[in-house]
């Protein structure tokens, strides 16, 4: 059987979500036999940072990678121009090797994925991670009042039903969305060829047993209670909302206290500076690499994040709650994202918040004091769904089925 793949994603491996979602799942496939070559888009200083680790990586996995550098505040023609190139390199890869799937991460790979199986037949996998044109009117990225983005959108929703009906397996995130594509497309077109795979984590780093005891922040005192959020500042989080509910915490327990975990450190610094000045001594702002974060979630109690509820947030999974729960943490969230809720009432994972309010926050902390009572192991949350090896199992089952047929 011939297992040579190709694997596109507009997402760089350099990028935190290469690093603890791309990679991980590829190497892990790799082992499993096949033979993967991999076209990226990088940014020029993270790929400066983090080019020589993921060389080494592939190399011990034999995957091999092609990149483009990606300017991401580029505009509608230089994103045309991107796609044109990773075009360009996909089909001289092609025609250098037998290639017999094409793994496409999103809907700007599978554009590519698409025109090639028309052409060359080679099946295609659509691994669509979210409502991707949806996500971005949900977002304001684009306006529909804006005749250039309203044409994009309707561009993407046509294509989207294509890649639906024409991609030879799906990958959805959550089980509302596979249900959703089901509705909208015919459950006889889409169930069967869909196959549900949350964003999972590597357990092994993300746990308690694997940080640096030693580790510690001057920032951070002994009898700090620490509620953590890692991730971005801006578009879906909402910061400021994950500030007001610890306000609220605060002032039931003077010793609870906020740790945003970010790269985005001047955004979150220009939000916490419009906050009276007592609010910045129960507000730390850090930056991490992705190896580091562990370290960082160990010194917390539980986890915190506001997602914005939107349409197109069905179909997230967001990669923060699996790695929360792996370093053994509640999670107090907003209801109404992916599979989240039925995450945090079957498995008692947390608490749900229903509104962006103080009463809302409060019921919330009487509800996370409960659970503290209860002695929950989260952790085997993730063990249990959220797992990379779970991920990496299901991806070499629809590539043996796919190169095989």
């Amino acid at each position: 059987m011939n297992k040579n793949t190709l694997y596109i994603t507009f997402d760089g491996l350099s990028d935190p979500l290469g690093q603890s979602q791309i990679l991980p799942y590829l190497t892990g496939i790799a082992k499993n036999g096949f033979h993967i070559t991999i076209i990226s888009c990088e940014k020029q200083l993270r790929l400066t940072q983090e080019k020589e680790n993921i060389e080494l990586l592939l190399s011990k996995n034999n995957i091999a990678w092609k990149y483009i550098i990606y300017n991401e505040e580029g505009s509608s023609l230089s994103r045309y121009k991107y796609i044109q190139h990773v075009k360009a390199i996909a089909k001289s890869i092609v025609k250098q090797n037998k290639i017999t799937l094409i793994h496409c991460r999103s809907y700007l790979a599978a554009l590519i994925g698409l025109d090639f199986k028309r052409k060359y037949k080679i099946p295609f996998l659509f691994d669509m991670r979210g409502f991707w044109a949806d996500e971005r009117i949900d977002g304001e990225i684009w306006q529909k009042n804006n005749i250039i983005h309203n044409f994009f959108y309707k561009y993407f929703k046509r294509k989207e039903k294509s890649f639906i009906h024409e991609a030879d397996a799906i990958v959805s995130l959550t089980n509302k969305g596979q249900h959703y594509l089901a509705k909208a497309f015919g459950y006889n077109l889409v169930m069967p060829k869909t196959t549900v795979i949350p964003c999972c984590t590597n357990t092994n780093l993300f746990s308690k047993a694997n940080v640096n005891s030693n580790f510690k922040t001057v920032e951070i005192k002994g009898e700090d209670e620490i509620v953590i959020y890692s991730g971005s500042i801006g578009t879906w989080y909402y910061t400021k909302e994950m500030i007001d509910c610890i306000i609220e915490w605060n002032k039931l327990n003077n010793k609870i206290k906020l740790l945003l975990l970010t790269k985005d450190v001047e955004a979150a610094s220009e939000i916490l500076s419009t906050y009276p000045p007592f609010v910045k001594s129960i507000v730390i702002i850090k930056s991490a690499s992705y190896s580091e974060v562990p370290n960082y979630l160990s010194l917390a109690r539980a986890a915190i994040f506001f997602i914005k509820p939107s349409f197109s947030k069905i179909a997230s999974s967001p990669t923060k709650m699996a790695e929360c729960w792996s370093m053994n943490l509640a999670i107090i969230t907003n209801a109404g994202i992916g599979d989240n809720d039925d995450f945090i009432k079957n498995e008692n994972g947390g608490v749900l918040i229903n509104h962006f309010n103080s009463e809302e926050y409060q019921l919330a902390y009487s509800n996370y004091i409960k659970l503290k009572g209860q002695n929950i192991n989260y952790r085997n949350i993730a063990l249990k769904h959220f797992d990379n090896a779970i991920a990496i199992n299901c991806y070499t089952e629809l590539y043996n089925k796919l190169t095989h047929s």
